[in-house]
């Protein structure tokens, strides 16, 4: 009785096992937009294809887009590697929001790494900080990360009503970047057309 019991389990196990396989596979595709799932993270990095750029016009169009997106470009950018990779800071003021009882909203600082490739782009936003002022009025920077806990999420699992649009809204501004981005490598966006006079 064992010996059959046994037989029929094991194709049984093989096929879950197959169906895990394909499930790992699809996850591992990289979205063209940043999301956020239900414990409120953020998508680690998107991939965008580009076809026919290479990587020195996709680096060039990126170090270019820096210059022309920010105020004091050499202050945002923190590193850069020539046709490889350019890595910036910026801050969206106000950008980090939550409603415990009233609308709190405090600065927040970026830093996000555009790696290229010939014929694609990607986008990694590598820290997320918010910024407050302490009690001596010096403002101070902590990450922007959600963990499991009564502080952020209900007993039953759901995200706190306080914090149900925060990293919704911070996808939203990443994405706008990543657009602003895109439309000037293919001279979309008003950037791009100041060089046409």
């Amino acid at each position: 009785m064992r010996k059959i019991i046994f037989f029929l389990s094991f194709p049984i196990n093989i096929i879950v096992f197959g169906q895990s396989i394909s499930n790992n596979n699809e996850q591992t595709t990289s979205p063209n937009e940043f999301t956020v799932n239900k414990e409120q993270q953020l998508t680690d990095f998107i991939v965008i294809i580009c076809e026919g750029k290479t990587k020195d016009e996709l680096y060039r169009k990126t170090l270019e887009w820096v210059n022309k997106t920010y105020n004091k470009p050499s202050e945002v950018i923190r590193a850069q590697v020539e046709n490889d990779y350019v890595r910036f800071q910026g801050i969206e003021t106000k950008g980090f929001c939550r409603n415990p009882m009233v609308l709190i909203c405090e600065d927040m600082r970026y830093e996000i790494e555009i790696s290229v490739k010939d014929g694609k782009y990607k986008f990694d936003v590598v820290q997320l900080q918010s910024g407050f002022q302490d009690k001596f009025g010096r403002l101070s920077w902590s990450d922007i990360e959600f963990k499991k806990g009564w502080m952020n999420f209900k007993s039953n699992g759901e995200v706190r009503d306080q914090y149900k649009d925060t990293m919704p809204k911070i996808a939203r501004y990443i994405n706008s970047l990543n657009k602003s981005l895109n439309d000037y490598i293919y001279n979309r966006n008003e950037a791009a057309n100041q060089n046409d006079w």
